[in-house]
């Protein structure tokens, strides 16, 4: 009981500076996202109105648009690093001296990898200069002005900036995998793939399950560096998620209040991501239970 007591004691300060830091100023902002926030000046008690403000907002709806698309990268930032840790396994030559070369990316501030890219995927940069040098001029293309193309830019901008970090996690999960299961596995006659999908894949599922989950909870937290320095969350808004537009509304354009709502939406998008994550995982269980549960079919024979 008193070590219990001692451990509390310790624990106390962490969560007060927890409350102070993150949870206080979002208390605060939600507060105000029912005012006509001035600042500078009076703000009036508005209700709900800021909340109808944006969801009448059709720029609102686009930034949700973008971030359902954001979605469609989440397999390829998931699969590629996996499938490469686990290759990198089998055996080549020097693997740690790659693991090191795929995260070098990953110590770039977000400000030079949207440098770089914006650089390289310039109408008159380095891409379609190549393109036109081997005569494949038709496929240059407006890569980042071309409100059907900047998507997928930023999607594969994202999957290089945070390769390497993947790599290096499903590498340790791999390293944890039991050496004598991997062995008897290959005594079987286990195959490469064979042994990746039956053997590596179900004994890493919850690393899988994590990954995937942080890649989708940084599709709302943490694109506004990559947005602010290669697009701007143009053309238009086509490229601009959640955390950049809510940037715009509160220091470009002064709109306090909504700012503040599209905060409070934010949030509840993040914390409701988890949840949903976990009540599939449960159906997934539940289902397989199903499935793998003996039938009898009720005759005597068969009942053991």
């Amino acid at each position: 009981m008193t070590s219990s007591r001692n451990g509390l004691v310790l624990v106390i300060p962490a969560i007060a500076l927890e409350l102070a830091i993150l949870f206080l100023p979002l208390a605060y902002i939600c507060f105000r996202s029912f005012y006509d926030w001035q600042p500078a000046g009076i703000s009036t008690f508005v209700g709900f109105e800021n909340y109808a403000i944006l969801m009448q907002d059709p720029a609102f709806w686009q930034v949700v648009r973008n971030q359902l698309f954001y979605m469609l990268g989440v397999p390829l930032w998931v699969l590629a690093p996996l499938i490469v840790a686990y290759v990198l396994r089998a055996n080549v030559w020097n693997a740690g001296f790659f693991r090191m070369v795929y995260f070098l990316p990953a110590v770039m501030s977000p400000a030079i990898v949207g440098l770089v890219f914006r650089s390289l995927m310039a109408t008159d940069g380095p891409i379609n200069a190549a393109l036109s040098g081997v005569g494949l001029g038709m496929l240059a293309q407006p890569w980042l002005t071309g409100a059907l193309l900047v998507k997928p830019v930023v999607i594969v901008m994202v999957l290089w900036a945070g390769f390497g970090i993947g790599v290096l996690v499903f590498s340790s999960a791999f390293d944890a995998i039991p050496k004598d299961i991997l062995e008897a596995s290959r005594l079987d006659g286990a195959g490469f793939w064979q042994e990746f999908f039956l053997i590596a894949l179900p004994n890493i599922k919850n690393t899988i399950v994590f990954w995937t989950m942080f890649q989708i909870v940084a599709i709302f937290l943490f694109m506004f560096g990559w947005i602010y320095v290669l697009t701007g969350g143009g053309p238009g808004q086509s490229s601009t998620t959640m955390d950049f537009s809510i940037y715009q509304q509160f220091m470009r354009f002064g709109f306090y209040g909504t700012a503040a709502a599209q905060t409070v939406v934010l949030v509840l998008a993040i914390i409701a991501i988890p949840i949903l994550g976990w009540a599939l995982r449960q159906a997934v269980r539940l289902v397989a239970g199903r499935f793998d549960r003996p039938h009898h079919s009720g005759i005597a024979g068969d009942m053991p």
